[in-house]
């Protein structure tokens, strides 16, 4: 079945499962049936007996068995000349036979056996089956007999109909279930040809949804989410390639160009040492730029784990300010610092000092002088687990709303034209971001425009 279609296979489970539905109805009726006729053909045999018992009593004579014997066969010949009758005496003789009941060859048991209200049994006299009542009398025995033979007949018909019609009725169900499931699934193919129509030139197009709120509206919703993540992906790759290829692009000239020039003609040993350092920073700057996207590769593929160890957060931050001071004062910036002795976590060393680098270096860029940076490390024991919160606020420029939420984007630089002054590509607040929740914490940021930044690392203790 797996081959076959969806809508093949919803025919076929239709058809069984009509199928199965209609022969347990079918058993139930025709039990019901056979019960419903037996339980009206035991209870007319009864009654008869009670008619028959009644009459023996209105004409018993005591002593004269041969006028009863007599009155018997007259009267019922009488008023029951269609029923199946016969009565036998004590003595063993026959009383009063029917005609019907001469070809009988079913044994009469003892009286004194039987049952008061008789006992039942079925026989075949002449190929029709006949339902027999034998009951004890107050002279001998009474058997009367009920043909089934139109009630086979009904029984017959309902078999017949069942056989003949049932194969009929398979078909137009299926032939009605095929139709049915066509126009369910046909939505479905709607759906795919709409999606085989979607590529990666069209990622804008959705999927149609009927406003139905069914199961075909919530795949179809569920597909255009995908197709959104799908988009939202697409655009991240195609701007981080361009983004990258522009960056690596102008190292690249630049060590092209120094090349070509010292080539062109005889330099001095000066001339050709100023070249190489040339060469040497952009190779500097290109080995930086490919390590950070490499950093960043690993992130999306999730295949970087991170280092798990003990470390000194307050030590790391000692140091990574230590190291950052010699810029600041370079910059005419004072760094104001606030860290307690100790401060216990679980992660790697490298990229606390990393993440804490790059804040820094931000801060200093973009606070013109005199300015000032401020560094605090404090627990906030509010939130489970506790977490060491290390804030650095600056006195610079501050960010513009329209800009904040984009700050952490790949090569998202808020003034580009700045930047370019200050150096960067825009890519150290995404690593700053990703090697946060890779220590399971994250990085929030508050700025006002020409007032200045504060960025906040949370960190679980």
């Amino acid at each position: 079945m797996r081959n076959f279609s969806i809508r093949s296979r919803l025919t076929f489970w239709y058809a069984a499962t009509l199928g199965a539905a209609l022969v347990l109805f079918t058993a139930g009726v025709w039990f019901a049936l056979v019960h419903s006729i037996r339980h009206t053909v035991d209870r007319e045999l009864r009654s008869r007996l009670a008619a028959v018992r009644y009459y023996l009593q209105q004409q018993s004579h005591e002593g004269d068995e041969s006028n009863l014997t007599q009155e018997i066969a007259e009267d019922i010949d009488a008023v029951a000349a269609t029923s199946l009758i016969r009565i036998r005496s004590a003595a063993g003789e026959w009383i009063y036979r029917s005609p019907g009941t001469r070809a009988w060859n079913v044994i009469a048991p003892n009286p004194e056996t039987l049952p008061e209200n008789g006992s039942l049994s079925t026989a075949i006299v002449r190929g029709a089956p006949i339902r027999i009542l034998s009951a004890p009398l107050s002279i001998g025995l009474v058997q009367i007999g009920l043909s089934l033979t139109e009630f086979q007949s009904v029984q017959n018909l309902l078999a017949w109909t069942v056989l003949l019609g049932s194969p009929l009725l398979m078909l137009a169900a299926s032939l009605g279930g095929y139709w049915m499931s066509g126009r369910a699934l046909r939505p479905v193919d709607e759906l795919v040809m709409r999606a085989q129509s979607i590529s990666a030139h069209n990622l804008t197009d959705r999927l149609p949804s009927r406003g139905t709120s069914d199961e075909l509206d919530r795949l179809a919703d569920t597909l255009n989410a995908m197709l959104a993540r799908l988009e939202s992906a697409f655009e991240r790759i195609t701007r981080f390639t361009a983004d990258a290829s522009h960056e690596l692009r102008t190292p690249v000239a630049i060590v092209r160009t120094t090349a070509e020039v010292t080539r062109a003609k005889s330099r001095t040993p000066a001339e050709h040492e100023k070249a190489w350092e040339v060469v040497l920073t952009q190779a500097n700057e290109m080995t930086r730029l490919i390590d950070d996207l490499l950093l960043l590769a690993r992130a999306d593929s999730e295949t970087d784990a991170p280092l798990r160890e003990l470390i000194d957060a307050a030590e790391v931050l000692r140091e990574a300010c230590e190291e950052i001071r010699v810029m600041a004062d370079v910059a005419g910036l004072s760094l104001n610092v606030q860290i307690p002795q100790e401060c216990i976590l679980l992660g790697d060393p490298a990229d606390l000092r990393r993440i804490v680098l790059i804040l820094l270096d931000n801060a200093i860029k973009y606070t013109p002088k005199p300015g000032g940076i401020f560094v605090q490390l404090s627990l906030d024991g509010s939130t489970k687990p506790r977490m060491a919160v290390i804030s650095v606020r600056d006195t610079g420029i501050g960010i513009l709303q329209d800009d904040l939420p984009h700050i952490f984007d790949r090569f998202y630089r808020a003034s580009r034209d700045r930047s370019r002054k200050t150096g960067g590509v825009g890519l150290g607040l995404t690593i700053a971001r990703y090697l946060a929740e890779r220590h399971e914490g994250y990085i929030q940021v508050e700025s006002t425009p020409r007032r200045g930044s504060t960025f906040y690392l949370f960190l679980p203790v």
